[in-house]
This record gives structure tokens, sequence and C-alpha cells, in this order.
């Protein structure tokens, strides 16, 4: 069914949907009381199948609201994309010969690429013409290195999101924007020290890896990363002077993430009517899910309950 909510009721029910969202203590819960939910998997395949399971659980509300209300739509659409944007990895990491976990996000009926494709022995090539007519443009002419198409595919997914207001007003616009160029500044901070720490990528390269994400939107984002890079910078050095362990790029990027979730958190109340409260959901939503998948891994893992915890990128 489609377009059978006002703006009025989808964010009624967006605030009852955020009330039902796990706080620290229930996470503990869940961590501490091993037997409520999702029993420790016992090899690859389960922990597979234990984070599909519990994906589908916790989309469902969103692709329950995705055709609701025609002016969101195309927001709500946007964001089921960047999961799937996880599948597309796979068969790139899978034609390119590489080992990975085929996990699979599945967003039904909103689908473009369909769980089979793993049963077929695709070429680059193939995946590439795949992704093509899921992403047209030039995001996929032929490139160097999966890393490079792996990249491609993040810049699309954050440009297709960005993009995805062009139905709701001026206003609304603007408050949309405002909330994405945060989350973009993170998206390309966190990529270049990927790329310098990982893949020993030359500071010149990185910055025109940024360059090029900048000249991708219509806006300047380019500030917002410099503002983002010198927030980190101090961090950085205020941990340094304390004589703290210098940290790594998790460190970093849990930091960055943790610090987006709590300024989010914050937007979320700001105003019922604007769009802020819709698109703080879906981002407290998208962390849910990480912290939840975080728990699983730290039961496979046999991390303690403290250490499965620290993970949680939530309000403490």
């Amino acid at each position: 069914m489609q377009n059978y909510a006002d703006q009025v009721n989808l964010h009624a029910r967006i605030y009852a949907m955020k009330g039902r969202l796990l706080s620290l203590r229930d996470y503990a819960s869940i961590v501490r009381e091993k037997h409520t939910f999702a029993l420790k998997p016992s090899n690859v395949h389960d922990l597979i199948e234990a984070k599909e399971k519990l994906f589908r659980e916790q989309i469902a509300p969103v692709i329950e609201l995705a055709e609701a209300y025609d002016k969101y739509a195309p927001i709500f659409l946007a964001y089921l994309r960047q999961f799937e944007v996880h599948n597309a990895k796979i068969l790139l990491i899978k034609a390119a010969g590489k080992e990975s976990l085929e996990q699979w996000y599945d967003i039904a009926p909103f689908s473009t690429l369909e769980k089979n494709l793993l049963n077929k022995n695709l070429t680059l090539a193939e995946v590439m013409s795949l992704l093509a007519d899921t992403y047209p443009g030039n995001d996929f002419k032929p490139v160097s290195s999966y890393l490079r198409m792996a990249i491609n595919l993040d810049i699309r997914a954050a440009r297709n999101i960005f993009n995805s207001s062009f139905l709701i007003s001026d206003q609304g616009r603007k408050e949309f924007h405002e909330m994405m160029l945060k989350r973009i500044a993170v998206l390309a901070v966190i990529w270049s020290y990927r790329l310098r720490i990982y893949h020993q990528w030359s500071e010149n390269n990185i910055r025109l890896y940024l360059e090029k994400f900048n000249n991708l939107f219509d806006v300047n984002v380019e500030s917002r990363i410099c503002t983002l890079q010198e927030e980190l910078k101090q961090h950085i050095d205020k941990l340094r002077k304390s004589g703290e362990q210098e940290p790594s790029v998790i460190d970093i990027e849990h930091h960055l993430e943790h610090n987006y979730y709590v300024w989010v958190s914050f937007m979320f109340h700001r105003d019922f009517h604007s769009i802020y409260c819709v698109v703080a959901y879906l981002w407290l939503l998208f962390y849910q899910i990480k912290n939840l998948f975080r728990i699983i891994d730290g039961r496979r893992f046999g991390l303690s309950d403290d250490a499965i915890l620290n993970k949680m990128i939530c309000n403490q």
C-alpha cells in the first residue's frame, strides 16, 4: 500500500518507534542474559543466519513505512539502498577471488540485487555491469582495484541519500542536508584513515580522493570534512597529552560514530514537525543494528560482557 499516511501521522509513528529503540541498559541485559537473544553461533553458517534474521527483524518497520508518505519515500528507499551496498561489495569480493562472509542484507520488496547471485560465478565485469544498472552514471567505469570500486559504492550510496529529499519543502530539504552533510563528513574522514593506515595511500592520493568526494555534491562538503578533521585532531592531541595509548583506526571510527550518534539523538527532538525526527530515527536504527551485530560477534569470539558493551554506540 502506498501513500496511506500524512506527515503528522508518520512523525507520530516515528516517535513511537524511537521509544522502542534499545538503551545501554537493554544491551547490558541482552549481553548478560545469554539465553534470551541470539544464542552463540556455533559456526560461520549460524553466524550469518543469525545476522540475516536479526537484520530482517530490525529493518521491518522501515520497510513497512517506506512508501507510506510519498514525499518521504525516496528518503526511505535511499536509506535501504545503503544496506544493499554491502551486498554489492560481497559480489565484488567474490568476483575478485577473495574470501568474505556471505551475509546478505534482505531489503525485499525493494531489492535491486538478489541473493541467488551468490550462487553464480560472476566475473568482475559482470558484477560491474549489474551495478551500473543499479547505480547509473560514471561510478562504475573500469577502475584498477576492488578497493576503488568499494569506495565508489560508499560514495554513491551517500550521494543517493543526500539527493533523496527532492520532494520535500525547501526548509525540509535544508534540514535534511544539514544532517546528511555531517554524516557524509564522518564517512569521508573514516575512509581517509582507512586508506592511510590499512592501504598505505599517500597524503596526495587521499587529498585527491577527498576532492572527488566533494565534487560529487552540489554543496561544499570539504568545509565539513575539514571541521571534523580539526575536531578529531584536537581529540587525538588531548589523548596524547594525557599519556593514553595512541588511538587505532577502530578507536577513531568509534569516536566519530559515537559523536554522530549523540548529535543525531539530540536532533531527534528538535522539532516534531520537521524532517529531523525521521532522519535521526533512521540513523539511530542503523546504529542499533550494528550494535546487535557486535553482540553476536562478541559471543562468537568469546569476548567478555564488558568488552562487548564497550563496543556499543549508544547513549550512556
